[in-house]
């Protein structure tokens, strides 16, 4: 309510309320039949807020005054908006258009429209403003620029979360913006910013809209005939703008650029003081545009303008404009006439031009961006900063030569850390930013202290989990605080560089030292109270200057700032920049080990906090994919050298807590990397120490220890075998360390035996002396092996196992007995040993000591039988009934001691395997034991209480309620005391129900739970089985850690081992180790400077060929190919749709060249006659003199059709003219022309009538008459001519029209040779059948006949009767292929290109096949067509194709709907050469792909297409349909078209005159022979054809 409130409170709606007429000629009203309309485009009872004004009667005259300006401020008026809500739109299948409107006045605020959209609408943060101008009317856009412009404006909006501006219609620009929105954009609606301004009054059916939140359907298909428009369906938000008028545009411009101001005077971002840039992107548009893009460039601050270059219109203008004033040097002198021109030459850097057909044209968006740098302050580097465009910035802005001022890259690193903008943190790496010079305390607390990313405040939660105290709000994070969070993560002895002693002390001296100087005002530790706005130690825009040491305001404090920041993207959870500064620095594997482990615990402290599920998931995530990269690092080492990989695994990381990568791992319980192959192998090396044993190593480490000089026997690793295997503190302190630094303190300590040993007075030391050493290094080697150390232990407990089952089994005496002794001396040994390892465990704090310790499964069974023996102890040496008690306490504890054991067989891979089985089955099953436990407890209960009703309190009455219940459930029922009744026994009150509760228990608890408790320890055992080989070898490192670390020498005698620590720690502590060196004891690789350098720079390369293969893998990948052969298929398609356009546009271009040429031609045609005409007419008495003495001559052999010949007078000389070849005429059938130009004469009845003579040609030259029947044609033909003086005038016309078609001669052959090379270069036969025959070519060719099959109707429409033609129809072929090239089985083919034809039988231009019959088959066939076996065989192939053609009409009658073909047989007709007298068939020329489907022996093709499986499934239609006596095969053709087919006959008789069809027919052999081959297809099933022809064939009975 309170938001439709606001909405209604502040926006309002405008409505005329005072009518003005809109025509100022007042006279005019009085002639129109209809009231006249209002200045704001409604008619008088269209005013809802009417004022009572004068009558039509009233109106002024002329002259007599002037009448009033209507005017939006003057004569609207305004109230509550009644229209907003959501639009949802009708026509977007598949899409859910929905969009947000409002209907506001065209005087609305700024700042409210703005919040409106942030607040209510829920529009993000607009980064940039796209503001799109162009026509509003529908315009064609090339495809090149409409996909450029698509493609361009939706990359660059969704790419730096820009708004774009609109009309928001549903024509011209508007409507190519939403097309790019659907085929670009994204179907989230507050992504897709796409925002209209619309004329309320233009809207078509704008009253379906009026309504108070609500949700309107709207469907955006207008009137054509109406001036409204419709809001396009694509756009997400609509501002439709009311100025109180109805069909006017252009309201709304104002109100729209009143926003963009408002906009650009927006933050981009909270941390920046930048404006919000606006672009405008011109497209197309009229007049009205180029003064907006003049007052866009012209504004303060100028708006930068994108102008696409071939939109049409005023788009192309201005980039006709631009380019001239770029060629222009003159500057603005030379548009001082025009003072636009000028106006524009002033702005045109401004302006950008975008030619999509250029090549080296960048891409669109980044084009668009590039352009909105213009209008920004420069750089421009916080605007690509907001955008997350290092592309941008990287090639126009950290360009060489750059000056930047002093702080304002260290500024530009804060920002892109704090925003998690990855690519500019590698781009200023990559430009000299050092971490180094810009990581100080400051600068990282500020880091930790964001708001920005995905943070939550769970950082503040971890602080407040490890303080234990409530932290307030607005609580400043220290580095102390987050060293402390670190430590409590990774959890056991890891300390952070943050806590020690020398950072607490260099961080107090610092906050002093600010204090004193009073930068800083607060501590970190500030109250909620205090004032947050300036950070202590920010400083980040100041120059770097190295400081000295009194002055520590910034100085950098840290040597490893990636780790750092490292660190400090995995606590704030941005994953992406994790991955980045993991790939920067040293000790990669080990930080991937170390993000491992943060995120890990991160994930377990959100499930323990009941926090977000899938923040938890996420993490879980993260952790992985650190996990695998430390992995395949590891292994990418390990590839590449062994030895330096298990460096890489147990050197120290001073970074990280003095650990090493294989502590850190483990800590991280990262298994995939323990079980790795490096890691086993070290720690075999680990195992078996100095010792070099492969095979019955047990045997023979069993005989050395039982047999000392064996020990002699034995083989010894090499020191440089040894150079990868970390060492112990004892044998450092011994003296054998080979990999300790030479020029450090800890190398002194290391070798300080050695160094006695090499003194000036080692010259004296005898053979004797070194042989000493050589025995006593090959002892300590031995006993020192974690494997000798194992087997000694071992054996040791073994023996002490043996002693106390002695003692508890043999009576116990009132004092101790030896074996007793021996036993007590062991456990208590061995408790000094475990006190002993809390001791000397790393944690600094005793309680984090126990909790370490005591995190360990059997250092807890360890404690509980140590213990329980103390107690048996003190109670044995009681006389009374105490001792017994202590002896059963021994006979309890000893089930401790012997299920040690099993930690001992732990060790071996195949017993290690199953016990980790075991753990994992009993650590899981205590639900459902539980369970078990309460089925038990309610049978047990009620059987206790219903067979006991007397029963009194008693520890006994417990153990009643358990006991039979439990042995129930191994299949003990105690059958004897089911029914409590039978016997003498006498039965308590309700006993019959303990059988039925019995039965149901039994039910229950052996048959469900017991089984489902199998079936779980089953998926257990398959579960584990899989992965328990890598649990054991995870195990494997705690099992040599253990041995690794304890005294060599076994209970009870490792009392002396303790002696000798302690006399050692004694020392150590006389000479004051410091805290370094304390950190230093471990199991760890020590490596001098120069050798820890060429460890990791070895790292790095295998780092870096890792990263190489990766990248090459995903270049390799299967997706991406498919993306890259997608992307190439895209670029392909627009490349044929264009050659595509183009064809057709010379197609058509051809197309008019031809209708052209046959216009010319036949006004060519008819001036020729007219000249012919004029010189007839002169000479008409000559002629008819001379036509009364013609006589007839016989005509040759070669005549042409309807030639005639002249009969001869009587008696008289015969006069002989020369005949001329004319030439032919496209438009004029060569009969009337030859009848208006050969020599003939026209006979007439009656006195006075006169003759025309006109010559006629030959194919060769010869004399001809003409017979008394010609006369008369000639007569018909010539009378219209002389009749009149007008056909004079008509003459005297058409003489000048040829006079003036004479002067375009030379232009038609320009024109006729350019169509002769464009089919020269593109070599098309598609074009052949729209080449415009020359004028001259048409006079060649053969004369032929041409006779066609007519049909007429019989009985009824359905019905129809064939005949032949009785009369051929002549025409003029021209031979354009040999014989031959098309020839087939049975026929000959030739291609022919029609020159002339008579009553359009033939089309001329058209290239036709003209067919004859083979003439082996001819002289087949002449034993049954004695004569005339051409003709008879031509007849049957066109009547073949004749019914082939009618079973294809009804076929595409009566398919159904789903078989969208509709394929048919090309007409064939009966050709008679009139060379040589032949019979031929001819068709037309199909040009395409010529396929077979099927041929006459039933044998078909596998159909690949719908097209192809309709063909197929016709022959079989066929078949059907004529009740199995015809069938249509041998169909081949291109695509649809159909030619020379063979319809199969099973009656017709071979080789006899009663043949119906062709002789491809094969009878009854074709027909079998396609009813076994045959393969119905769907569309077989479709026309109900399937199994229809698995009938048997049985052929006609004759």
């Amino acid at each position: 309510q309170s938001r439709r409130s606001w909405i209604e409170d502040t926006f309002c709606k405008r409505a005329c309320g005072k009518f003005i007429p809109a025509c100022r000629d007042l006279h005019s009203f009085a002639s129109l039949p209809l009231t006249p309309r209002c200045c704001c485009g409604r008619l008088v009872g269209e005013h809802t807020l009417l004022e009572t004004g004068p009558s039509m009667s009233s109106w002024p005259g002329p002259g007599t005054g002037q009448q009033e300006e209507w005017s939006v401020e003057c004569h609207t008026q305004t109230s509550a908006t009644d229209a907003y809500g959501t639009i949802d739109f009708q026509d977007s299948a598949g899409r859910n258009c929905h969009a947000k409107y409002v209907r506001v006045a065209v005087d609305a605020k700024a700042e409210a429209l703005l919040q409106l959209m942030r607040s209510e609408w829920q529009m993000e943060r607009p980064k940039l403003l796209l503001t799109v101008h162009g026509g509003t009317e529908n315009f064609p856009l090339p495809l090149k620029v409409r996909q450029a412009f698509s493609k361009g404006l939706i990359t660059a909006a969704q790419s730096t979360g820009a708004w774009i501006l609109t009309d928001g219609i549903n024509t011209g620009v508007s409507r190519y913006v939403g097309e790019a929105v659907k085929t670009y954009g994204t179907h989230d609606l507050r992504k897709r910013n796409a925002v209209g301004f619309t004329p309320w009054g233009v809207i078509d059916n704008h009253s379906d809209l009026i309504g108070r939140d609500v949700l309107r359907p709207y469907q955006p298909l207008g009137n054509p005939l109406s001036k409204r428009v419709c809001l396009n369906g694509l756009h997400s938000h609509f501002l439709l703008v009311d100025d109180g008028t109805l069909g006017k545009h252009g309201c709304q411009l104002g109100l729209r650029r009143k926003l963009e101001r408002h906009i650009q005077l927006q933050k981009i971002h909270p941390r920046f003081n930048q404006g919000v840039p606006v672009v405008c992107v011109v497209v197309e548009g009229g007049p009205d545009i180029v003064s907006m893009v003049l007052e866009y460039v012209s504004s303060v601050p100028p708006v930068p303008v994108f102008v696409f270059e071939g939109s049409g219109r005023a788009a192309d203008l201005l980039a006709f404009l631009h380019k001239q004033t770029a060629i222009d040097r003159c500057g603005a002198l030379t548009w001082e006439n025009h003072p636009i021109l000028a106006h524009f030459y002033l702005y045109k850097t401004q302006i950008t031009i975008f030619d999509s057909e250029s090549e080296d044209q960048q891409e669109a968006d980044c084009a668009i961006l590039t352009a909105t740098l213009k209008g920004t302050a420069p750089p421009g580097l916080r605007v690509t900063l907001a955008w997350d465009r290092a592309d941008i910035a990287k090639k126009h802005i950290l360009v060489y030569g750059q000056h930047w001022q002093v702080g304002s890259l260290e500024q530009a690193m804060l920002d892109a850390l704090v925003m998690d903008r990855v690519g500019f943190v590698k781009l200023l790496i990559d430009n000299g930013m050092t971490m180094n010079r810009f990581l100080t305390v400051s600068r990282l607390e500020e880091l930790y202290n964001t708001q920005q990313g995905p943070t939550d405040n769970f950082l503040h939660i971890l602080v407040e989990d490890v303080k234990q105290t409530h932290i307030p709000k607005g609580y400043r994070v220290s580095l102390i605080d987050v060293g402390q969070v670190i430590e409590y993560l990774i959890g056991g002895a890891y300390r952070s560089t943050y806590t020690r002693k020398h950072f607490r002390a260099h961080y107090n001296l610092l906050y002093a030292h600010c204090k004193r100087r009073a930068d800083c005002t607060l501590h970190p530790h500030q109250s909620p109270n205090s004032s947050p706005s300036r950070p202590p130690f920010f400083r980040t825009a100041q120059p770097y200057k190295r400081k000295q040491s009194s002055e520590l305001g910034d100085s950098p404090l840290f040597v490893y700032n990636f780790n750092d920041l490292f660190v400090w993207a995995v606590l704030q959870r941005r994953q992406q920049m994790a991955l980045f500064l993991w790939q920067h620095g040293e000790e990669a594997m080990a930080r991937a080990t170390v993000a491992c482990k943060l995120y890990r615990a991160m994930a377990y402290e959100f499930r323990q906090s009941n926090m977000d599920d899938t923040t938890g998931e996420q993490l879980k995530t993260y952790s992985m994919d650190f996990g695998q990269l430390a992995v395949d690092v590891l292994d990418r080492t390990f590839r590449q050298n062994e030895r330096m990989a298990m460096k890489l695994l147990t050197s120290e990381m001073e970074a990280w807590s003095h650990f090493t990568c294989l502590q850190m791992a483990v800590s991280s319980r990262l298994r995939p990397f323990v079980s790795h192959s490096c890691t086993q192998m070290l720690l075999t090396d680990l195992w078996t120490g100095r010792l070099n044993m492969r095979k019955n190593s047990w045997f023979k480490i069993i005989l050395s220890i039982l047999m000392p000089p064996a020990i002699l026997l034995l083989e010894f690793k090499s020191q440089a075998e040894m150079s990868h295997v970390p060492q112990s503190q004892e044998a450092l302190q011994f003296g054998w360390d080979t990999g300790r630094p030479e020029d450090g303190q800890d190398a002194e300590k290391g070798s300080a035996w050695w160094e006695s040993c090499s003194a000036p007075e080692a010259d004296t030391i005898t053979p004797v002396t070194t042989q000493c050493f050589f025995w006593t290094t090959r002892l300590y080697d031995f006993y020192t092996a974690p494997v000798v150390k194992f087997w000694f232990h071992t054996m040791s407990y073994l023996v002490f196992l043996m002693l106390f089952s002695y003692t508890v089994l043999v009576k116990m005496e009132d004092r101790p007995s030896t074996q007793e002794w021996l036993v007590i001396a062991y456990i208590i040994s061995t408790a000094v040993e475990k006190t002993r390892e809390v001791f000397m465990s790393v944690p600094r704090k005793p309680s984090q000591k126990l909790k370490v310790w005591f995190g360990e499964y059997w250092n807890v069974t360890d404690f509980l039988a140590i213990v329980l023996f103390l107690v048996g102890l003190g109670l044995r040496w009681d006389s009374g009934s105490y001792r017994t008690a202590g002896r059963i306490t021994y006979c309890l504890d000893i089930i401790f001691w012997y299920v040690r054991v099993l930690d001992l067989l732990a060790v071996n891979q195949h017993a290690g395997a199953y016990l980790t089985m075991i753990t994992k089955m009993t650590s899981n099953m205590f639900y459902i034991v539980v369970m078990m436990a309460i089925v038990l407890l309610s049978f047990g209960v009620s059987r206790k209480a219903i067979l006991s009703p007397d029963e009194a309190l008693s520890w006994s009455l417990l153990r009643d309620v358990v006991n039979q219940p439990y042995w129930m459930m191994f299949g003990e029922v105690y059958a004897g005391e089911i029914d409590t009744c039978a016997g003498d026994t006498p039965c308590v009150p309700g006993a019959f129900l303990t059988p039925f509760l019995q039965a149901v228990y039994l039910f229950f608890q052996y048959i469900i739970m017991v089984n489902i408790l199998i079936a779980f320890f089953n998926n257990v055992y398959f579960d584990m089985k899989s992965i328990s080989n890598k649990l054991w070898k995870y195990n494997r490192y705690r099992y040599i850690m253990t041995y690794q670390e304890k005294p060599w020498l076994p209970p009870p005698l490792i009392i002396l081992s303790h002696m000798t620590l302690c006399v050692t720690a004694i020392y150590q502590k006389h000479r004051g180790l410091s805290e370094q060196d304390t950190d230093s004891c471990g199991l760890k690789l020590y490596l001098g400077q120069e050798e820890l350098k060429r460890l990791h720079e070895f790292e790095e390369r295998c780092l870096v060929s890792y990263f190489h293969e990766k990248n090459q893998d995903v270049l390799c990948s299967q997706i991406n190919r498919v993306r890259a052969t997608a992307e190439r298929a895209e670029e392909m398609g627009v490349v044929m749709r264009e050659v595509s356009d183009r064809v057709h546009f010379i197609q058509d271009t051809l197309q008019v060249l031809d209708s052209q040429l046959g216009q010319l031609q036949d006004l060519s045609a008819l001036a020729v006659d007219t000249l012919t005409l004029l010189s007839a007419s002169d000479s008409l008495q000559q002629e008819e003199a001379r036509l009364g003495h013609c006589r007839p001559i016989t005509p040759s052999r070669h005549h042409v059709p309807h030639s005639w010949t002249l009969p001869h007078g009587g008696g008289g000389s015969v006069d002989i003219m020369p005949c001329h070849t004319p030439r032919a005429y496209r438009s004029t059938p060569p009969s009337l022309l030859w009848t208006h130009t050969s020599p003939t004469c026209a006979e007439r009845g009656g006195a006075g009538e006169e003759s025309l003579c006109a010559g006629l040609p030959l194919p060769a030259p010869t004399h001809s008459v003409c017979t008394h029947r010609d006369r008369k044609r000639a007569d018909l033909l010539s009378l219209p001519l002389i009749n009149s003086v007008h056909h004079l005038t008509f003459l005297s016309i058409s003489i000048m029209i040829s006079l003036a078609f004479v002067k375009n001669v030379a232009m038609l052959v320009e024109m006729d040779c350019f169509c002769f090379g464009c089919i020269q270069k593109h070599a098309s036969a598609s074009l052949i059948p729209i080449f415009p025959v020359v004028a001259w070519s048409l006079a060649a060719g053969e004369e032929v006949s041409v006779y066609t099959l007519e049909e007429v109707e019989a009985a009824g429409p359905e019905s129809s009767i064939s005949y032949w033609s009785t009369k051929g129809l002549s025409a003029m072929l021209q031979p354009l292929s040999s014989e031959g090239c098309l020839d087939g089985g049975l026929r000959r083919a030739m291609l022919v290109l029609c020159t002339w034809a008579e009553r359009d039988v033939l089309r001329v231009g058209c290239v036709y096949v003209v067919k004859a019959i083979q003439p082996d088959v001819v002289c087949t066939w002449q034993r049954v067509f004695h004569s005339d076996t051409t003709l008879q065989l031509c007849l049957r192939e066109i009547q073949q194709q004749r019914a082939a053609q009618k079973l294809m009409h009804v076929f595409n009658q009566v398919k159904p709907e789903n078989m969208p073909h509709s394929p048919r047989f090309l007409d064939m007709s009966l050709l008679h050469w009139h060379s040589d007298g032949q019979w031929l068939t001819i068709e037309r020329n199909m040009t395409g792909d010529f396929r077979k489907y099927n041929n006459n022996t039933g044998e078909e093709i596998a159909p690949c297409c719908g097209m192809e499986e309709m063909l197929l499934a016709f022959s079989h239609w066929t078949y059907q349909y004529s009740c199995r006596e015809l069938l249509v095969l041998d169909l081949q053709g291109v695509g649809s078209e159909l030619t020379d087919p063979s319809v199969i006959r099973a009656e017709d008789k071979r080789y006899s005159d009663d043949m119906v069809f062709g002789p491809s027919n094969l009878g009854d052999a074709a027909i079998h022979s396609f009813v076994n081959k045959h393969t119905c297809n769907s569309c077989c099933e479709n026309l109900g054809l399937s199994g229809e022809r698995k009938e048997p064939f049985r052929p006609p009975l004759l």
